[in-house]
Formats: C-alpha cells, structure tokens, sequence
C-alpha cells in the first residue's frame, strides 16, 4: 500500500473535506480536525464493497448476529488482544457513540452521575446531557509530557456526586495514552467498590503505535467483566466510519438485553448500512487487512516523529508523547492567547483543527490543538508547515 498516495477528497460528500468549509473561512484549508484518514482502506475491502454494489439492490441487510460476523469479530480479538470472548456476547449499533447513549440510556436513570476523565471526547459530554444525566469531570494529570489518572479524585468524585456509570477511553482519546494493565485494574477496584458500571470506548485499540501494548479492561479484570461494557468498531482502523458500524461486548446478558430493547423501539433502529457486514467480514477475516493495518502503523509513528521534531524545533509548542492513535495533542499554552485568536490565526494560515472546547477543557486549563496526522506526508509536511507559521505569528503579537 502507498500511504503517500495523495487523494483528492473533495466533492467526495467527506465531512472532513468538504464539511470543513461551514467550520472554517480558508477555502484553501488543509482539514486536520476530524478522526478519518486520508488512506484508502485495504484492498480486500473495497473489493468486498465493490462485489456488494454491482449487486445492484440495497435494502436492509440481515441482522449481524445472524450471520458469520460474531464468529468473525471473536476471531479477530482473540488474535490481536488475546481477549476470548464469546460470540453471543456481543451487540452491534451504528457508531460507538451511539452505543454509549444506548448503555446510559439502558442502564442510569434521569439525573444520575456519570463520570468522565478530562480532557474528554466531546460527544462524550452530548451522550451524557442529551440523555439527561449529569457530567462529572475527573482531570487527568499531565506529568512527563504524558497523563496520568488523578486516583483519590476519582474516587472523592464517585463517592460526593454517588456516580452510577465511568467513561473509559481506553486508548485515551485525545492524548493517545494506553492504559497499563496496573492502571486497569486499579480504575476497576475503584469502580467495584462503589458499583460503578464501567462503559470503555476502545475504538482507536487497533492503532497502538510500535512499543506500546493495549489490554481490554474487561480481560484485564474478568472477575468484574459482569459490569464492564467495551465498545468497538472498524471505524478508525480501517477508514470505515461512513459505513456507520459498531459492536459492544458484555458478559451480562441483562445488559445486552436492555441495550437490545432501547436500541429496538428507538427511532432510527441500530441497522447497518448494506455495504458494512461485508466489509468487516473482508477486514477482520482477510490477513492481508491485518498486514496493511501492521504497515499502517509504522508510517503514522513516523509522521508522529515527524511532526513532533518539526513542531518543537521550531516554536515553543510542546507535543504529548502519544502512544496511540493517529491524533497529536499539542500544548500551545505559551501562546497566553484566547481560543478563538488560536482558532481564527490557525485558519487564517490555511489549516483547520480542533481545540479546548471540543475537549472538555476551560481556559485555565491551559491551551492545546488536536491534529490529525493520519495522511500522506506531503499533505502533513504541508500542513504543519501552515501550523508553525499561524503560531509563530501569534507568538509574535
């Protein structure tokens, strides 16, 4: 696969592309916001995808417990996590994110606490308020250029709001750390104690960059796997989140149910498009898409080493030593500025990203950016090119 294949993505229908230009005023804009890659998905997929749409007919696709693709994904997650789980424990829904919002639907009442580390996906946030729940934010600590989790916060927190149900993001999203199997299970125990169901977001657990391991909290600490529900989808690792596909897995049968039930007499019921089940059936079962994906991983940890020596040679701004993902976390908080002069100095240079508020994160935080480098590199030299100037003429104001 040639990953410095550039690719015209625009009048592509791409939110990332195309959707740039209601965020951002640059029509000339490099769009750097939005987790998806600009790689073409493995060739085994789109010939899949391709096979499916000379059919010709696209109705509704059967329902993929159904079908071989429990067998498929149970397969795919005893080779890449060592984690056996058993077909008939998992659920399926359009995205991740929907998913969340089926588990905090099923299982919290109105007004319950939720708890979320920050800085924190933002739809984390819509997933809980949307639903009516309460958001507890629990900071990260940031030490080492890298995060931590704050432990006696987190449990104060659990115990003063009388949390029902934690967020995990495991890998962290947006600063690319991997959870230890130390730190997994001291998350659980804290959980355990106060019966605090554990909802974890692992979709970015198939992009751990080289030297750096990813366990599943649920095979991590199966004596509490009864209250854990793990969330994951194809989306990121293979460039498929148009496909609008996503599973869960729980050992709880009363969970699943109760998700199953929601997501049954919702308004737009948890199918797949016609072009998914194929498409993960091609991606996990088909070697070469885990061959593509072990390729994939060492281009976006040299565009990391990249942009990372490129960036802080040449301004003061500081980038997060991720271990994960395909998304830089960068501290721009020298820059003693507002959000909004980060964001119109940035997009007056002709790159767009996202910032504080998409995180979680108040001002006295501190100010950082989210960069997306999962593109060709050509595209990215340009685009941190844009980056430094935009900075450093903010720097000198």
């Amino acid at each position: 696969m040639n990953f410095d294949q550039i690719i015209n993505r625009k009048n592509t229908y791409s939110m990332k592309w195309d959707g740039a230009q209601s965020l951002y005023h640059n029509s000339n804009l490099i769009p750097m916001w939005i987790a998806d890659m600009d790689i073409k998905a493995p060739e085994p997929i789109i010939a899949a995808i391709k096979k499916y749409a000379e059919h010709g007919i696209y109705g509704y696709v059967e329902y993929p417990e159904l079908t071989e693709i429990p067998q498929v994904i149970a397969e795919w997650l005893k080779k890449r996590n060592n984690w056996n789980v058993k077909p008939e424990n998992i659920g399926y829904s359009s995205g991740v994110i929907n998913g969340i919002s089926l588990a905090i639907r099923s299982l919290t009442k109105e007004n319950d606490s939720i708890i979320v580390q920050s800085p924190l996906y933002g739809h984390f946030r819509a997933a809980i308020e949307n639903s009516k729940r309460v958001l507890v934010k629990n900071d990260l600590i940031r030490k080492d250029n890298s995060y931590f989790f704050n432990w006696n916060k987190l449990e104060s927190q659990i115990v003063a709001h009388q949390v029902k149900m934690a967020i995990l993001c495991n890998p962290h999203n947006p600063t690319g750390r991997v959870w230890t199997k130390d730190e997994l299970n001291h998350f659980v125990s804290i959980c355990q104690q106060h019966q605090v169901i554990i909802v974890s977001d692992d979709i970015h657990s198939d992009l751990i960059l080289p030297g750096y391991r990813y366990y599943p909290v649920a095979s991590v600490c199966p004596e509490y796997s009864n209250q854990i529900i793990t969330f994951k989808s194809l989306s990121k690792t293979f460039n498929l989140a148009g496909l609008q596909f996503s599973y869960y897995l729980t050992t709880n049968n009363t969970y699943l149910k109760k998700m199953k039930q929601i997501a049954q007499y919702s308004a737009n019921p948890e199918w797949p498009t016609a072009f998914a089940l194929p498409a993960v059936a091609a991606a996990y079962g088909n070697s070469d898409c885990e061959k593509w994906l072990q390729q994939l991983l060492v281009y976006l940890a040299d565009n990391l080493k990249w942009l990372t020596n490129e960036i802080e040679s040449k301004t003061p701004a500081v980038v997060t030593k991720s271990q994960s993902t395909y998304l830089a976390w960068i501290d721009v908080s020298y820059l003693h500025c507002s959000e909004a002069d980060l964001l119109n100095a940035l997009d007056m240079s002709g790159i767009g990203i996202q910032s504080n508020q998409d995180f979680g994160l108040d001002n006295q935080d501190g100010l950082f950016i989210r960069l997306n480098y999962a593109t060709a590199k050509e595209v990215l030299k340009e685009g941190v090119h844009r980056l430094i100037i935009g900075l450093n003429r903010l720097n000198k104001e």
